[in-house]
């Protein structure tokens, strides 16, 4: 048993009195398994003594945790809760038990990342690599990057965010990499030249790549705010689409370089830097303060910069 006393400035005192430190291994193999039976064969619980500790904990919690919805289980709303802050906290009490120092090798671990499709297509391959040769107990979960993601409410689970927007002054940022847009051609478009003007921009049809409906892309909110507007002819959420179209189209899909000049090699398409009122991007890794100290996500984002720059290995 521990007994924590804990004063806040500004609020009355609060004590939390009888804490049974014990009962947060089996809340979260509860909150992992989903089930009684599989909960405590996991920790090596008879099923009877696990019973009695998800008793305790729906009593001291005040929450169900596990509400049975058909012949399964799912978490309430404050399990799930429960389980992204246990991932977080359970390692580092091992840690601060043991005394160890951090070790990627050792180190096991959920991490999650917002970024678009672009961004995921430089950055998962060469990260993968890397925690599957240096760190094999950490997964990796990308989730789709949008405009207003700062705003959520669940973004404190989520451990890096590659955007290409500045971060509100609540968050922790740091500029990534920067890259220019080029512009591939489809097989069928014809363009004799070896660069390309606006005026040839703006008579192509185009196919936009957009995650989320009705918010300006990169290309044509800079476009809009020259004063021209491009033809789109096709939008899609998913880049894959847009490449495969490229083959038997006349269309042209606007990317940026360290993805379009590949592609376009891959492919064997024409690749031509887009004109000069479509600007350079800035991709900056963001991430929520709660994170700022933390080993795991400090190697992380290590490994990340050393990605775009590996002079500083």
């Amino acid at each position: 048993m521990l007994e924590w006393k804990v004063c806040t400035l500004g609020m009355s005192k609060v004590q939390f009195r009888n804490v049974d430190l014990n009962l947060l291994v089996p809340l979260k193999a509860l909150l992992h398994e989903r089930n009684v039976t599989r909960a405590a064969e996991r920790i090596h619980l008879s099923q009877s003594a696990m019973s009695r500790a998800l008793d305790r904990l729906r009593s001291e919690l005040g929450d169900e945790l596990l509400v049975r919805t058909g012949r399964n289980y799912e978490l309430t709303p404050r399990g799930s809760e429960l389980l992204d802050e246990l991932a977080q906290v359970m390692p580092r009490l091992a840690r601060i038990w043991a005394g160890e120092t951090f070790s990627p090798a050792q180190s096991e671990g959920h991490i999650r990342l917002a970024m678009n499709d672009y961004a995921s297509s430089v950055v998962l391959a060469p990260l993968a690599e890397i925690c599957g040769r240096l760190a094999p107990g950490i997964t990796l979960e990308a989730v789709p990057w949008h405009e207003r993601i700062h705003e959520e409410t669940g973004l404190v689970t989520t451990h890096l965010i590659l955007s290409p927007l500045s971060a509100p002054s609540t968050f922790r940022s740091e500029p990534l990499f920067d890259d220019v847009f080029f512009c591939v051609l489809g097989r069928k478009l014809k363009h004799s030249r070896a660069f390309l003007t606006t005026k040839d921009y703006l008579t192509f049809r185009h196919v936009s790549v957009e995650m989320q409906p009705n918010l300006q892309s990169l290309i044509d909110r800079p476009l809009g705010e020259a004063g021209f507007q491009r033809r789109l002819a096709v939008h899609v959420p998913f880049l894959l689409a847009a490449l495969r179209m490229l083959e038997t189209t006349d269309l042209a899909l606007t990317m940026p370089a360290r993805l379009a000049e590949p592609v376009a090699a891959l492919h064997d398409l024409r690749s031509l830097k887009a004109p000069k009122e479509i600007p350079p991007i800035r991709y900056f890794m963001v991430w929520h303060p709660r994170f700022e100290s933390d080993p795991l996500h400090m190697w992380l984002r290590e490994t990340v910069r050393q990605i775009f720059h590996p002079a500083l290995r």
